[in-house]
């Protein structure tokens, strides 16, 4: 008898059933699917927040947040996809998630269809007024089936990248240093810079709460995140960099402050932080951009940065059905 054999039976396509996943019980068979669909890919395939909940679970280190719900797909005896969705806390709010798939246990299109059916009863049942999944590394036949299901794209991120040779650092204008972010001297303005540059956007609500949270994280280093500071640690933006691994780095997160936009600051802080990478011995970076943003869409495509693939946010409208 399986690890979920005893768990509710949300959805079913074809020869695929998706059941949630109840207490501990199935998170090693969710993480071993993401292990060999992640390796495959060679991307992330799940929110690294959704990674560290199941992680967290599966080492018991605390109890299941009664508003996260994880999910496996399974085609008989074979783990063919998982999916986690966060509820919302308020009766008409939206519900979150993020979905992946066994590439290499085909046919894909019953296993996405039946998450995001499952999915759907998730949030209809707990009264969410809508609900947006992420499939990452996504395809258009990913994109047909869950029009099927009545998604449509609410949001495209393009990973772009470049290898790490012949980087030319731009300058800082007068009145600037690049330097590395200080632990928790530099933490309020920190917050203060992603606050601000993010309001009103869907990347926004930093908090210094939300900042530690991140800066907690294994791969956090102090050194890869570079501040632009003004003096007396006014700091003007920021490139959080991050060490995926196997010679790539990331642009984390590239942040200038609402008002030292237009002045340059972005290619100032893009080049002195692949600067940096290229100085560890790191031979390529990657990126995450939201297609919508053509500012920076241009900066990092003047920076030599090329499009790899899309990770893509499908969403759909939860009308009138009353909590399960």
């Amino acid at each position: 008898m399986g690890p979920t054999d005893h768990a509710d039976v949300i959805a079913a396509r074809d020869d695929v059933v998706v059941r949630v996943l109840a207490g501990a019980e199935g998170v090693d068979d969710a993480l071993a699917l993401l292990d060999e669909a992640e390796a495959l890919a060679a991307a992330p395939l799940v929110d690294e927040a959704e990674r560290a909940r199941l992680e967290r679970l599966a080492l018991r280190c605390e109890e299941r947040a009664s508003h996260w719900h994880s999910v496996l797909a399974r085609r008989g005896d074979q783990t063919v996809g998982y999916a986690g969705v966060l509820l919302p806390t308020a009766r008409g709010g939206v519900a979150t998630g993020d979905l992946a798939v066994a590439r290499d246990r085909p046919p894909a299109g019953p296993v996405l269809s039946a998450l995001l059916a499952g999915l759907e009863g998730l949030a209809r049942r707990h009264g969410a007024a809508g609900l947006v999944v992420w499939i990452r590394r996504a395809t258009a036949p990913d994109v047909a089936c869950a029009a099927g299901e009545g998604f449509g794209i609410e949001r495209r991120l393009g990973v772009l990248g470049r290898r790490l040779e012949g980087v030319e650092p731009v300058g800082p204008p007068a009145g600037i240093e690049v330097r590395a972010y200080r632990p928790d001297i530099d933490d309020d303005a920190v917050v203060g810079v992603l606050a601000s540059a993010y309001a009103g956007t869907p990347d926004g609500g930093w908090t210094l709460e939300r900042f530690r949270e991140r800066r907690a994280y294994d791969w956090f280093r102090a050194e890869d995140l570079l501040v632009a500071d003004a003096g007396d640690g006014d700091l003007r933006g920021l490139h959080w960099l991050k060490r995926r691994g196997s010679g790539v780095g990331e642009v984390y997160n590239l942040a200038i402050a609402p008002d030292a936009q237009g002045g340059g600051l972005g290619a100032v802080l893009l080049t002195a932080g692949l600067a940096h990478l290229a100085a560890e011995g790191l031979g390529e970076c990657l990126l995450w951009v939201d297609l919508a943003n053509e500012q920076a869409v241009r900066l990092y495509a003047a920076h030599g940065f090329q499009t790899r693939w899309e990770d893509v946010a499908l969403g759909r409208t939860l009308r009138g059905t009353p909590r399960g």
